[in-house]
């Protein structure tokens, strides 16, 4: 069955590894960032600060963050097909203990223990790994359709606020728990694949002189299609976490990936309340999420444009739609005008769309090879620190100054620095796009 399930199909199987990740990623991440619409619900009911009920996510973040690494090891050993099923199952846990959670500890062990790195661990690294290993030349195509599912969540954000409005906040977690055992699991198990070579196939369905993971085969001259190898002996070399960690492009690659998780904790995390402290509804707020979650879905759609125009200028393209977004939100607390959150809305989610095909392909670029899941969870640990580290700066500005401005402010610069740090990694002096 494992070498004949692709004969099933009418088209190249690498698709069914794009449309599996979808759905996996749009449940798993649709769970882990619905914590903004538990949030005001959870402050309602225990009274907690809004600093001190942040740190939940905090936690949840850095053990999603440390938990990188290991999710990059696992899935280079284990392959995703039994990975991501077990590490589903830990977000069901994480479900049900946040549903009879009574102390902000008990938060904690579900955010921490058990979600954030089941989440990693189902999610971004493994995820990325596995389609790139199915496509070299369409990559950011690829990864652009298959990472729709780690930004599409905000759309469920409508359905998730009405639930809780209908059954409570307790009853939705055990909802999203048994979409995950009925959906989730089952899917993962049986159609995922580690790489093209476990069907008899090759990367991008057709013979092209590239080896799993997107490197070169050395008697090739230049990779197929559209992207041509600068740096044959970057190119070539079989890349370990060790080798990388002693190279520059890896520590700038690791800075993206941290200033971006800051700049965007502080203000998704904390615009739901935003919202409502400048007195709209929680109504209004999960419209807002959810258009950006819908301009995010288009976002990741334009991943191709990485494959066109080069991963630095398309990331160029995405920090100026933070820059944005950030300036957009200002406005609104300056002058409360409702129409300023949907600039916000559209800015964030176009710019948060086309952010990580753009850096998950420029680290495929450097680094693929069979330890690239190890090399990218390392790499992922400074997004999960710097997400839950933002997620906090906003509630602890907040207690101080009573207000989301500071915060905001606050975001502008690391918008600005994670767009220097890709350019500084450099992606196109190893391969670059070239016409015809």
């Amino acid at each position: 069955m494992n070498k004949d399930i692709s004969s099933r199909f009418p088209f190249y199987y690498g698709w069914v590894i794009v449309t599996v990740s979808f759905v996996t990623l749009t449940v798993i991440y649709g769970i882990w960032w619905s914590f903004p619409a538990f949030y005001v619900s959870i402050l309602h009911e225990f009274g907690w600060s809004r600093g001190g009920t942040a740190t939940i996510f905090t936690v949840g973040s850095v053990v999603y963050g440390f938990g990188s690494l290991a999710a990059g090891a696992l899935v280079d050993k284990f392959g995703p097909r039994r990975l991501v099923p077990a590490s589903s199952l830990l977000l069901v846990i994480g479900c049900v203990v946040s549903a009879v959670s009574t102390q902000r500890w008990h938060f904690y062990v579900a955010y921490g223990v058990f979600m954030g790195f089941g989440v990693i661990c189902a999610g971004y690294v493994p995820i990325t790994v596995t389609i790139s290993n199915w496509f070299v030349r369409r990559r950011g195509m690829a990864l652009g359709i298959g990472l729709v599912g780690d930004v599409a969540p905000p759309l469920l954000a409508l359905p998730i606020q009405y639930l809780i409005f209908l059954a409570g906040w307790r009853a939705a977690y055990a909802v999203l728990a048994a979409v995950l055992l009925i959906v989730i699991i089952p899917l993962t198990a049986i159609f995922m694949r580690t790489r093209p070579r476990d069907l008899n196939l090759e990367p991008d369905g057709s013979p092209g002189g590239i080896e799993d993971g997107g490197r070169p085969r050395k008697a090739g001259k230049s990779m197929q299609g559209s992207w041509q190898i600068v740096n044959r002996e970057w190119a070539e070399t079989n890349w370990t976490l060790w080798g990388a960690i002693k190279t520059f492009r890896f520590w700038f690659l690791t800075g993206v990936m941290t200033t971006a998780g800051m700049g965007v904790g502080i203000i998704m995390h904390h615009l739901v309340a935003l919202v409502v402290d400048i007195g709209h509804s929680e109504a209004l707020a999960a419209i807002v999420f959810s258009i950006a979650g819908f301009l995010a879905v288009l976002g990741r759609l334009g991943g191709f444009l990485s494959d066109r125009l080069g991963r630095e200028v398309t990331f160029t393209i995405s920090t100026s739609l933070f820059l944005g977004s950030a300036l957009a939100l200002l406005m609104v607390l300056k002058s409360d005008q409702i129409g300023l959150l949907y600039v916000y809305a559209i800015t964030f989610g176009l710019g948060s769309g086309l952010s990580a095909p753009t850096v998950s392909s420029a680290a495929a670029d450097l680094f693929g090879g069979r330890n690239f899941g190890t090399i990218l969870g390392f790499m992922n640990i400074g997004f999960g620190i710097g997400h839950g580290l933002g997620a906090w700066i906003g509630g602890a500005i907040f207690d101080h100054a009573g207000s989301y401005t500071l915060a905001v402010k606050t975001a502008i610069p690391l918008f600005i620095l994670m767009c220097l740090f890709l350019w500084l990694a450099g992606p196109r002096k190893v391969r670059k796009m070239v016409k015809g």
